[in-house]
């Protein structure tokens, strides 16, 4: 299977779910919306952050931008419909919806594990493209999956729900570090640490060995993301404007704090 555009950006947590530093706050480049390749897209963005506080903190939304190749300009759609709900267009002509704000989360829930119908119109009525695609199923079922702290000491095991209809087969670890955390934890620790990026089966779990998070010092604060998503597009039959589908389900810890025994 072809490799999605995923691998070559990179991630951390999605910008939707990100208000402040407390929560996962790094900006997830999901398939390749940034490659120079992918000038019109449609991104189902659905991330749960792993909160004992709060077992039902989700963050699930659509943004999508269509952009004319030869000029770089958003052009060319006049609605978009996903699974028949109509997504708004915004003044930049960009178009998003956020099941929570909408207080619609319920809707948005059920997106997971299934085939969502995105259907685009273009300037005409003949201009219309319909395209299911599969938003991969929720990682954790159980909060206790995802540790509340880091022990330098000891390894770290990851447990999540394996997906069948995942037809990549992989899941990507990220761990990630929280720069204004640490620094007010500790003011001698680093402004930045390379983020640690895994590919690994989708299969459940995974233990990251001691070895691997030594680059995170004790008092800092990390962050550990789990992901899987999806990548179709299609050709709108007129105006032949090729559109990317993206899907992603992830899930994030909240801060942890980094400690030895």
């Amino acid at each position: 299977m072809r490799r999605p555009f995923l691998l070559f950006m990179g991630f951390g947590c999605l910008a939707s779910c990100h208000k402040t530093e407390f929560n996962p706050n790094k900006s997830w480049e999901w398939f390749g919306t940034n490659n120079p390749v992918v000038y019109s897209y449609v991104l189902i963005n659905a991330n749960q952050v792993a909160s004992r506080a709060d077992s039902n903190d989700f963050h699930i939304a659509i943004a999508a931008a269509f952009i004319d190749s030869l000029n770089n300009k958003i052009t060319g759609i006049d609605n978009l419909y996903v699974n028949n709900l109509p997504i708004s267009m915004n003044v930049d002509s960009t178009f998003s919806f956020d099941y929570g704000a909408s207080a619609s989360l319920n809707q948005g829930l059920a997106l997971y594990g299934t085939n969502v119908c995105v259907s685009i119109k273009g300037n005409s009525n003949d201009d219309t493209v319909t395209t299911s695609v599969y938003l991969p199923k929720r990682l954790i079922n159980v909060i206790t999956d995802f540790p509340d702290a880091v022990d330098l000491s000891k390894d770290v095991e990851l447990k999540w729900a394996p997906d069948q209809g995942n037809k990549w087969g992989n899941v990507i670890i990220q761990v990630y570090y929280y720069p204004g955390l640490s620094q007010a934890s500790d003011s001698t620790l680093p402004k930045q640490i390379r983020t640690l990026n895994l590919t690994v089966p989708d299969n459940g779990s995974y233990i990251i060995q001691k070895e691997m998070l030594q680059s995170f010092p004790r008092k800092s604060f990390i962050g550990i993301s789990i992901a899987r998503g999806t990548q179709n597009e299609a050709v709108l039959p007129v105006s032949r404007k090729r559109v990317f589908y993206f899907t992603n389900s992830s899930a994030s810890t909240q801060p942890l704090f980094v400690f030895s025994n």
